[in-house]
């Protein structure tokens, strides 16, 4: 393998990959020593690519990259909007905020910060109180999210199955 297909491979690895990934089994994987691999991040991160090093392995800073705003309508239920939010998380997004538009005090915005099952479960969890009233109630039909995932691929993954269920209003991509 030439020099230059080796760190583009190791590179989409490091992109691929969500979590730190030791020299070692890099050098592996890539059939070369770990001072190699060491040589190759160097030279990666001199073309600004921010490669961070870990006592775990090397791992790509703030690798997520595509953002969208999407329109969803409102939920009549707590189930739907579950629903709503695996969704997105399980397709690999991250559910940045919700935004509504009140007639009054026009735009609220509220970082929820959802990326994992278990942010979804402890939201709902908070949500279950009685006391709780969702933002989406300010508003009749809808309100925005903005989502975050590694690519575009997976964010138009994301949008094509809130769609299949009936969650997007329309063909909402902004």
């Amino acid at each position: 393998m030439k020099t230059k297909e080796r760190r583009e491979l190791l590179l989409n690895i490091l992109n691929k990959s969500a979590n730190p990934i030791k020299g070692d089994e890099l050098a592996n994987t890539l059939n070369v020593s770990r001072q190699v691999i060491v040589q190759d991040i160097a030279l990666i991160r001199a073309t600004g690519v921010d490669i961070i090093a870990t006592p775990q392995g090397y791992i790509i800073y703030n690798s997520k990259t595509a953002i969208k705003t999407i329109e969803c309508k409102n939920h009549s239920n707590r189930d739907e909007f579950y629903n709503e939010l695996r969704t997105i998380v399980d397709l690999g997004g991250e559910v940045k905020n919700v935004i509504v538009k009140h007639p009054i005090y026009g735009e609220i915005k509220v970082d929820l910060d959802i990326a994992s099952n278990r942010d979804i479960d402890e939201f709902m969890k908070k949500a279950s109180n009685d006391e709780f009233k969702q933002l989406s109630i300010l508003t009749k039909e809808s309100h925005l999210h903005t989502i975050e995932a590694k690519n575009e691929e997976i964010l138009d993954e994301i949008i094509s199955s809130l769609l299949d269920k009936n969650i997007l209003v329309n063909n909402s991509k902004k």
